[in-house]
């Protein structure tokens, strides 16, 4: 019995369903949101049908309550993703009754998925959708992931249902979208270029093509293809190398670097690729700009968070760090420059990242402000670990780094929990720490405190939400930390 079967017996009554939301937030995620379009399709009938046959319980839940926001968010999203016309509506008319926020990329979504009646409303509505969408990405998404996503749906939607009767209006429809490139410049990605070009003579080939294309740009698809092995990647004997042995042993020396680097490039095209700084890096300037532009940030929203740290975390002289998505190592740079009259308490560190170029430079910035720390590499993406990568040593006092990871929906959150629980016996401290996107993304986080809330010691220390303008420099911050007892 999956999730959604567990949910639609507990759909009885108000009760009984908003318990089962409140213990079960995260598997729903999981379930609605990162699997790929052939695998969900599966239970596509079975999802509409809940949704229609539930609507009466649904409404009752209170939308005070994050959970209930983030449950009706979730339901909304697949109903997008599967053209639950009817489902969308009622659920949107719903948040709007509750007077929730539902986000710009939604609203846009109900813009070509409500009020339809033939191709010629789609084109009308082609600007005020894309308006929508841009704001979104400028103010709620921390990438364009999931904006690029919902113009790929808005053109399968029109693909699916006027291709087969209506091939000249596809054909101006996408002439007409075409035609915002400009303006819009996330229309500007290689996936929407693809999914343009492909043949739309058969509506039901072409749609199942979009949404394969879809799920490869959104890595739906099950893990990367490609690792490097081996238990210590590190750069070395490179011009980086060199201009970083010269280097003061701190942060602000070490990201000095690339900016001095970065003022010899500035290439606006590499900034777009950043995708806000969470895309996988694949170009050394890509590291250059990631650490001058969110450097900064990046290093204040991981030192504030360290300061809460418990007098007695620093008691203990054999911690190992675990830099989870670790990128060029900010976090653990940041920790070992904030603790650098306490550096020999820290014994080993434990980088796991995607990228190869990034972890072996994450290496190389580790080693440089202490030498003698014992540094383990997992090349791999959070989907793809398992217990046998990591050496367990259970005399050592753990530190969880998770940042600007955990609120990224493109990974299994529960199966991450589950290998956690497994792998790290002993005591743990997590220090946990994203932007503010929407109250979705936050819920992770939330949802990944709480599956540790019933081990022994557990031990909530701080939490933090910022919006804009709530910190300093007009960032923002979501901070959990907590130590706990596996």
């Amino acid at each position: 019995m999956d999730i959604f079967d567990k949910l639609i017996l507990a759909s009885t009554n108000k009760g009984s369903l908003s318990s089962f939301i409140e213990d079960n937030t995260q598997e729903l995620y999981d379930f609605l949101l990162t699997q790929s379009f052939e695998d969900l399709s599966t239970s596509k009938s079975k999802i509409e049908d809940y949704i229609l046959q539930n609507l009466k319980v649904i409404r009752l839940l209170d939308f005070s309550i994050d959970n209930s926001k983030t449950f009706i968010s979730l339901l909304l999203d697949v109903s997008e993703r599967f053209s639950f016309f009817m489902s969308f509506q009622r659920l949107h008319n719903l948040i709007i009754r509750n007077n929730c926020e539902i986000g710009s990329r939604l609203e846009a979504s109900s813009l070509y998925i409500t009020g339809i009646t033939n191709i010629s409303d789609y084109n009308e509505r082609i600007l005020s959708i894309l308006e929508k969408l841009s704001e979104s990405f400028k103010n709620e998404e921390d990438n364009e992931d999931r904006v690029v996503g919902s113009v790929i749906n808005f053109y399968a939607q029109v693909v699916h249902n006027f291709s087969n009767q209506n091939l000249k209006g596809v054909l101006e429809f996408k002439t007409n979208l075409i035609s915002y490139k400009e303006k819009f410049h996330f229309l500007k990605n290689d996936t929407i270029h693809s999914v343009l070009s492909i043949d739309v003579l058969d509506n039901i080939l072409a749609f199942n093509e979009i949404q394969s294309q879809l799920d490869t740009f959104l890595k739906r698809t099950k893990k990367y293809s490609s690792f490097i092995e081996g238990n210590l990647l590190i750069e070395e004997n490179t011009p980086y190398s060199l201009l970083l042995n010269k280097a003061n042993t701190n942060f602000d020396s070490i990201r000095q670097i690339s900016v001095n680097q970065w003022q010899t490039i500035n290439d606006n095209t590499v900034f777009r690729s950043l995708q806000r700084g969470v895309k996988v890096l694949t170009e050394e300037k890509q590291l250059f700009l990631y650490l001058n532009s969110y450097g900064p940030m990046h290093f204040k929203k991981m030192t504030t968070s360290f300061s809460f740290l418990p007098n007695e975390f620093l008691l203990n002289n054999n911690i190992e760090i675990i830099d989870w998505g670790c990128g060029q190592g900010l976090a653990t740079i940041s920790l070992l420059d904030y603790f650098n009259e306490n550096m020999e308490s820290f014994k080993k560190v434990t980088l796991i990242e995607p990228s190869e170029l990034a972890i072996k430079r994450a290496s190389l910035h580790v080693q440089k402000l202490k030498f003698d720390i014992d540094v383990l590499t997992i090349n791999k993406d959070l989907d793809s670990l398992n217990n046998s990568d990591f050496v367990q040593d259970d005399s050592k006092v753990k530190i969880h780094l998770f940042s600007n990871i955990l609120d990224i929906d493109l990974f299994s959150l529960t199966q991450l929990i589950d290998l956690v629980k497994t792998t790290f016996v002993g005591e743990n401290y997590f220090v946990c720490a994203s932007p503010y996107v929407n109250n979705l993304k936050t819920s992770r986080l939330d949802g990944f405190v709480k599956a540790f809330s019933t081990n022994t010691g557990f031990y909530s220390i701080k939490k933090i939400n910022n919006r804009g303008d709530e910190w300093i420099n007009g960032w923002t911050r979501v901070i959990r930390i907590f130590k706990t007892e596996l």
